[in-house]
């Protein structure tokens, strides 16, 4: 229920088996759990969604990509985080969008140009959705995300408190994609070992490992196989006192729509060493120690500098404690709801007595 004069929401998701109420958080992990991949890019979803949003009497469609129902009987509000495949297709060549550029542009801009609102994350993201697919920027809105890991406070579990001494390691969190810089790093790290006098330091990498990418023989190609610890995926405990304990995070990201990662180190009291690239600038604001992620020397200047400068470390802490108070999910939910209740009140029926509702 979407009730445009007292700001009450009532959410219903939309998952192959139907449209279900969702009432907390345990309601959506028990509707998706049979969700698979590709599920929503079925024709079928084209007639059937937009067949029961008729039937429910529903206010709007918020969906959380660019997969908006071709002819929808309800307005839709959008949320499109970021168009990488269209800004840097080289980026990500094995990604299916880019292998369907052509498809994926089309329906990009077609959910941009037939959305009553767009919702993104960052000003930079605006600024995309605007130069590339001729967006509309009055009926874009910036909503930034937040920080999503919750500091733990334990120490490192045993079986990498051996490999990662506390202080003594560099933390990198992320996929394996090549635009999240991670090649860049590990030759940043080998050249700050070796020219720097930094041996006695490690590199922690977590993150689900892609066989696609040979990580691993490029660490031992750079001669620091032995210094560089491939975590893997970890758990939200383990991946907490990952934070608590490095001497510093680093982000080499080319291309980010927003970049949650920093201000997670942030909130841990983690020093960030940060690219300087797309809108993670405008995210980190002066609480990070920003580096051109593509240029070796730099960027192993900057880790230098991070592992010497004690008085930097503190700044850049007191500094991120505060930048990341600028975040908070439930800002990031009020200032949803307020679209919500703006694109319907559009469409209100004058019988306020008229139950609403919002898929």
């Amino acid at each position: 229920m979407l009730e445009t004069c007292h700001a009450q929401v009532d959410l219903h998701l939309y998952v192959p088996s139907g449209i279900h109420p969702v009432h907390d958080d345990r309601d959506v992990t028990r509707l998706t759990a049979a969700v698979r991949d590709g599920d929503f890019f079925r024709a079928s979803h084209q007639w059937r969604l937009p067949r029961l949003l008729r039937h429910g009497g529903y206010d709007l469609l918020h969906t959380p990509d660019f997969l908006v129902p071709l002819i929808c009987p309800v307005p839709i509000v959008s949320t499109v985080h970021d168009i990488i495949p269209i800004v840097h297709p080289e980026f990500i060549p094995r990604s299916m969008k880019v292998r369907l550029l052509p498809l994926f542009r089309a329906w990009a801009r077609r959910a941009v140009s037939g959305s009553a609102a767009v919702l993104t994350v960052s000003e930079h993201s605006k600024g995309d959705l605007v130069r590339r697919l001729g967006a509309d920027p009055a009926r874009i809105v910036v909503i930034p995300a937040a920080p999503t890991l919750e500091p733990a406070g334990g120490p490192l579990p045993a079986r990498l408190a051996a490999s990662l001494p506390a202080g003594k390691y560099f933390l990198y969190v992320g996929r394996a994609d090549p635009y999240k810089g991670l090649a860049h790093l590990l030759r940043a790290f080998a050249r700050a070992r070796r020219d720097h006098g930094l041996a006695d330091l490690r590199l922690a990498v977590a993150g689900k490992l892609d066989a696609r990418y040979e990580y691993r023989s490029l660490a031992a190609e750079l001669g620091i196989d032995a210094q560089v610890v491939f975590l893997d995926y970890v758990d939200g405990t383990t991946l907490s006192a990952l934070h608590a304990h490095a001497l510093a995070y680093v982000h080499p990201s080319l291309y980010e729509g927003f970049g949650v990662p920093p201000l997670d180190a942030m909130r841990h009291g983690t020093p960030v060493v940060c690219s300087d690239r797309s809108a993670l600038p405008e995210v980190a604001g002066d609480a990070a120690l920003f580096v051109d992620p593509e240029h070796v020397g730099i960027f192993s200047d900057a880790l230098r500098e991070i592992a010497e400068n004690a008085t930097l470390r503190r700044d850049l802490v007191r500094k991120g404690f505060l930048n990341v108070r600028r975040y908070s999910w439930n800002q990031t939910a009020k200032d949803t709801v307020s679209v919500y209740m703006r694109i319907a009140s559009r469409f209100a029926c004058p019988d306020h007595s008229r139950t609403h509702d919002a898929a």
